[in-house]
């Protein structure tokens, strides 16, 4: 039961948020308005759930909104009421997940209120609502056509387009009539520094604070400090004269101390260290020779660009950039100054599709997904760093007879392999001892506890349920895919009828839209058929492990990597290893009728700790 607050005053929160610190309706310009709205038709303000310069697109990232809506979902709830300025303030989602949330808070027994809207307080309310939403919505997806037709504006001149410029570059910028304003460093800390012309340092902005810039503004890539291109080409020099890898440059970096480009951007923690990622991404840009390349990648939610021009997304498959093909890139060559020669670039691009073809040299090889012949990576965790511990596999010096490598396989800390021994020391462990031992342990708890047709029984629904944990319902989705790909080739078709003289290059820039969305379409089609599948061979390994659960090795042995890998997810929860100690632990899963094994009475223990063990 809620609480129903006072007599006279009704219970009640705001909710406040804003895109950007730009916006017209600032933070204390809602709070005002909901405060004045309270006082005047009785509702009680207890506290507000604020969201600052957050998109209203969606509601994922929109943390104080999702508390809200848990907070609503609790049985001793202060409130009854959410006041919001208006509709777009309550998100510019569109009626769909608008809906979903309003219905959650309204079976909570708490209702939103649009304190300036004109709404009727009636039924006309569910007609215009939905109307109003819809408006919120549009009006973001037009302003996303706008911006973008703004970007390539300003890439068609060669300007940037905005963000954080590459490490060893500033910003130079200039007014609407090209008349020289300041240059921009962006500092590891995250502040800025403005300089002068000459190079003088004229303020600095702290962490936080925006420089204001008019709309006729712009700015282009100039050289940055010279200790930073000094360090760019001596990664690109490390790189190609003597062949050192991604990781080992970090590592140098990491010994010598030096400062990363992301250092105080972003919370402060161990992970402010270069990594290879951070180095491959500065050897893979092709701006250091002095070309500006936009729009490889896309992050866009409502438009992209294809062809030169804006053309609405489909916001499929899902969250998160994109790639660009090749023939959407905007490149403008000798663009700005270069720091590395295109002679030394292309080295380094030789030397990464040589080792992208060929493998690493007397280094080590990661596992990637389903291929990984490593069963328990990410189930494991180092107790000195806090990264995960992954495969590493060490090639020996002496080759087979047939020319094939000798490789011996590992699993070492994720925070010395992509960051070397600044981070962590090495210590690997055999995969085969380590994978035995763990596979030796559910081999003893399934032989003491499963010996009965009950207990069989048992086992087979614990593993089927987290199986389906695993791989979701694919049935659904893949017909929706189906749907998308009928949909697109029904347009194609409309499309080549209706060709004419006139409108041949709008239908020709469309079609090669409609192809590359099919071919998405048609990939992801293929993934879930391939995970039916997958689901039913999976079903037949549990059929074999019931059977045969007192011969769980030989059922082991006989299934496939991915089989073995989502069996194993049945059992373990997790492995904790220490390098420093040269020890660790395992916690396994217990499932119905194994709680004993912990030795402790209570029948809500589903975690068994394993004794410590000794690495090898």
């Amino acid at each position: 039961m809620k609480n129903t607050g006072s007599a006279t005053f009704r219970s009640a929160v705001g909710y406040l948020r804003r895109s950007t610190d730009r916006q017209e309706q600032s933070i204390s310009d809602q709070r005002r308005v909901i405060e004045g709205y309270a006082v005047n038709n009785g509702y009680d303000v207890l506290d507000y759930y604020i969201d600052d310069a957050i998109s209203g697109a969606s509601s994922e990232d929109r943390a104080s909104f999702l508390r809200l809506i848990q907070d609503a979902k609790q049985s001793d709830c202060p409130f009854q009421f959410v006041l919001v300025y208006d509709i777009k303030r309550f998100g510019r989602v569109d009626n769909d997940e608008a809906g979903y949330y309003r219905y959650q808070l309204r079976r909570n027994g708490v209702e939103i209120i649009y304190v300036s809207e004109s709404f009727n307080g009636d039924d006309t309310d569910d007609l215009l609502r939905p109307v109003k939403q819809w408006q919120a919505r549009q009006e973001l997806k037009d302003l996303s056509k706008v911006t973008i037709r703004g970007l390539l504006t300003r890439a068609d001149g060669g300007w940037w387009v905005g963000g954080v410029p590459p490490y060893g570059y500033d910003l130079a910028y200039y007014d609407g009539s090209g008349q020289y304003l300041c240059t921009v460093r962006f500092i590891e800390d995250g502040s800025k520094q403005v300089l002068d012309q000459d190079g003088n340092i004229t303020r600095t902005v702290p962490k936080g604070e925006r420089l204001q810039f008019t709309k006729r503004d712009k700015s282009r890539l100039v050289l940055g400090h010279p200790d930073r291109i000094k360090l760019v080409k001596q990664i690109f020099d490390w790189y190609v004269l003597e062949g050192v890898g991604y990781k080992s440059i970090a590592d140098r970096l990491n010994q010598a101390g030096v400062t990363t480009p992301m250092s105080g951007r972003r919370r402060t923690s161990k992970e402010a260290k270069w990594c290879a990622t951070t180095i491959m991404t500065i050897l893979q840009n092709p701006v250091y020779t002095g070309d500006m390349v936009w729009n490889r990648l896309s992050f866009a939610k409502f438009h992209k660009i294809s062809n030169g021009r804006a053309v609405q997304t489909r916001n499929f498959p899902g969250h998160g950039p994109s790639r660009n093909g090749q023939e959407d890139w905007i490149v403008h060559r000798n663009n700005h100054p270069a720091i590395v020669t295109r002679t030394r670039f292309d080295q380094v691009q030789k030397r990464r599709e040589a080792t992208a073809k060929f493998g690493y040299a007397n280094t080590h090889n990661v596992g990637r997904g389903a291929r990984s012949p490593y069963l328990l990576t990410g189930l494991i965790c180092c107790t000195h760093c806090g990264h995960k511990w992954i495969g590493y596999t060490v090639n020996k010096g002496r080759r087979r007879k047939d020319g094939s490598n000798v490789k011996t396989l590992y699993y070492a800390c994720g925070g010395y392999v992509g960051k070397g021994k600044s981070v962590c020391p090495r210590r690997v462990v055999r995969k085969e001892w380590l994978e035995e031992w763990v596979v030796s342990k559910i081999e003893e708890m399934l032989r003491k506890h499963f010996g009965t047709p009950e207990g069989l029984e048992r086992m087979r629904r614990t593993v089927e349920e987290e199986i389906d944990s695993i791989i979701p319902q694919i049935g659904e989705e893949l017909d929706q895919v189906e749907a998308y790909i009928l949909e697109i080739k029904q347009t194609i078709s409309n499309l080549i009828e209706n060709l004419t003289s006139t409108n041949r290059e709008y239908v020709d820039a469309r079609l090669v839209e409609l192809k590359r969305e099919l071919a998405v379409l048609e990939s992801k089609r293929l993934e879930l058929e391939a995970a039916g599948a997958k689901k039913i061979e999976i079903g037949r390994l549990i059929d074999q492990a019931v059977e045969l659960a007192e011969d769980f090795k030989l059922v082991f042995a006989e299934g496939t990597i991915e089989e073995k890998r989502l069996f194993l997810r049945a059992f373990l929860k997790g492995i904790e290893l220490n390098p420093i100690k040269g020890a660790g632990w395992a916690m396994f899963i217990l499932l119905p009728g194994m709680n004993e094994i912990t030795g402790k009475s209570s029948p809500n223990s589903n975690y068994y700790q394993s004794k410590t063990f000794s690495l090898q």
